[in-house]
């Protein structure tokens, strides 16, 4: 497989930048998630890379080597498609093995590729089927198989599961992640599902407006986001985030004036905390706390997601076990762990203040 590299990639659309001079590198043999809500560029930069959008500006890389005026097929990568792109009149085996018979591969070669395929993919008994008698998770394992047998130099994925129902969703997700170990290839793959996100990748370039918010592995983002932007797009329910003013005393003081103290030497810089719904405790006698009325409770199975109304900070959104005794309308006490805050700044970013000596 290939390493592929952008090198200040810019787009644009009738004079307006929909990307804006990015860059990063897919290392070889690497799945790498782009991920981002409707409108960031992360499928207009998957399709530059394929050779499907002409780059306005910068240089798309594969294994050191300048593709930018390439064709697609020139660039030997596969790319699967959201609505699956199969020939209705074909059957499966015709569908996978077309790219081949194009080529004008021996058809022992043929043959053998599309077994593989078939045999990689669960499909063996589906050979023969026309892609309108086979369920959508099942078309969307021959769009995959249509990609392998041409043994690209890397696999783009463009949303291929957003067509599924949530429990083809689960399973051919596992599929994919299955056929990434096994085939050692290099994958890119668009997505604003975070869940797919978080549990394909191994590290998610974060978009937003065609610009990179953060580069990192699933568990850096997630405990390390280096801004608001990417602390709430990461989390489900998002992070709650908190205005907040800082005092002489290391402390900080939340909305309605109530303190807080954290044990920090500085906080002037802090303009805002943030905390995930399942790092909020449920306070005990004697610990401060933050009072508030549970406008709804969820029940998710072992947990209770709560939308909270805490006066003057807002709604926080907090995660308790299913057992606790905790009932719609009801008064909660809140206790926010001063090591699960994190601390941003006038601008949003992420930073780390000077603890007390």
């Amino acid at each position: 497989m290939s390493r592929i590299s952008l090198e200040n990639v810019s787009k644009s659309f009738n004079g307006v930048e929909v990307i804006k001079s990015v860059s990063f590198t897919v290392e070889d043999g690497e799945f790498c998630v782009f991920v981002g809500p409707s409108g960031c560029g992360k499928s207009t930069l998957l399709r530059m890379i394929a050779g499907l959008e002409d780059v306005s500006s910068g240089r798309v890389l594969i294994d050191d080597e300048d593709v930018t005026k390439l064709e697609p097929f020139d660039r030997q990568l596969s790319m699967v498609f959201q609505s699956y792109a199969l020939y209705p009149h074909l059957s499966v085996r015709q569908n996978i093995a077309f790219a081949l018979e194009t080529a004008k591969q021996p058809k022992d070669v043929i043959k053998s590729k599309v077994a593989e395929a078939a045999r990689t993919l669960k499909l063996e008994a589906y050979l023969d089927r026309k892609p309108s008698e086979l369920s959508g998770g099942q078309r969307q394992r021959v769009a995959i198989g249509r990609a392998i047998v041409r043994e690209p130099k890397a696999f783009l994925f463009d949303e291929p599961l957003s067509n599924l129902d949530a429990a083809l969703r689960g399973e051919t997700r596992i599929e994919i992640a299955a056929l990434h170990k096994s085939l050692a290839a290099t994958m890119i793959y668009v997505t604003h599902d975070q869940v797919e996100a978080m549990t394909l990748a191994d590290r998610i370039v974060v978009l937003n407006k065609g610009e990179i918010m953060q580069v990192g592995s699933p568990r850096d983002l997630y405990e390390r986001p280096e801004n608001i932007f990417v602390a709430q797009f990461l989390g489900s329910p998002k992070m709650n985030i908190i205005d907040v003013v800082g005092n002489s005393e290391g402390g900080i003081s939340l909305p309605g004036n109530q303190p807080l103290d954290i044990g920090l030497k500085s906080t002037e810089n802090i303009k805002s905390v943030g905390i995930r719904p399942e790092q909020i405790g449920i306070a005990t006698d004697g610990v401060a706390a933050i009072k508030g009325t549970i406008k709804l409770c969820e029940y998710h199975g072992s947990v209770l997601s709560l939308i909270v109304d805490a006066g003057p900070i807002g709604d926080l959104s907090v995660l308790v076990p299913s057992a606790g005794d905790v009932v719609e309308g009801h008064e909660i006490r809140l206790a926010l762990p001063a090591g699960a805050l994190h601390f941003f700044d006038e601008a949003g970013h992420r930073f780390t203040p000077v603890q007390q000596a």
